[in-house]
């Protein structure tokens, strides 16, 4: 009888949960994920007021076009790899393959803020367009390649630190990927990723830490002729 019971109970809880479970992993729509900001440079600030958290609310608001840019559109970037023999030095850059517009950036929602240890989290959505849905949707139909990197850059950067770990994020999901299967160094790969699912971002030992997973699709690979 308790067994039974049990089954019930668990038969509830899956009838109930999955449905909210599967809408919140599902970024074909909606796209959300959590972004944060200390306040720790703003003494006296205990719960949320319009004046006290101007500037942390800035920060959040700085970030989450670029990352938004990076889940909507994608961005294209270029690597050299590091080669010692050769005396070439490492080169990495990233760009939005399309930035946000206006009527875009408009339709971002900041949604449940809360103070936790003198941070102020919140919840960023995004609903995507019909168009963008079939970005998203053709993406994940092809058999791109899926990487993924961890970056880190100083806490006290703010905007620039979380764009440079943002780089090294992807600068290391692409190495990674070119070490594994490109049999021989090359000596350019350039490419675009779309960022597939919510951006975890936390702190370790005093620095950002952002794990970023991707679709890749290499646009080009320049191999070097002679040693």
């Amino acid at each position: 009888m308790e067994r039974r019971v049990q089954k019930l109970i668990f038969s509830l809880m899956m009838t109930i949960f999955l449905p909210l479970f599967a809408q919140d992993v599902s970024q074909e729509r909606m796209v959300r994920f959590s972004l944060w900001a200390s306040t720790e440079s703003y003494p006296g600030v205990d719960e949320p007021n319009p004046e006290g958290l101007s500037l942390p609310i800035k920060k959040i608001k700085e970030i989450s076009p670029l990352i938004l840019s990076g889940m909507v559109y994608g961005w294209k970037f270029e690597y050299v790899p590091y080669d010692k023999a050769r005396g070439v030095a490492e080169f990495f850059e990233f760009t939005p393959v399309q930035e946000l517009n206006e009527d875009e950036l408009s339709r971002i929602k900041y949604a449940k803020p809360w103070i936790e240890d003198s941070i102020l989290n919140c919840w960023v959505e995004f609903r995507r367009s019909d168009a963008q849905v079939h970005i998203f949707k053709g993406w994940e139909s092809v058999l791109h390649p899926r990487i993924q990197g961890v970056g880190y850059a100083k806490l006290s950067e703010g905007f620039d630190g979380i764009q440079a770990a943002c780089a090294e994020s992807l600068k290391m999901a692409v190495r990674n990927y070119e070490r594994k299967w490109i049999k021989t160094k090359p000596k350019e790969i350039s490419g675009t990723v779309l960022i597939k699912e919510p951006p975890k971002i936390g702190v370790d030992a005093g620095r950002y830490k952002i794990t970023l997973d991707f679709f890749m699709e290499t646009d080009r690979i320049v191999e070097y002729k002679t040693f």
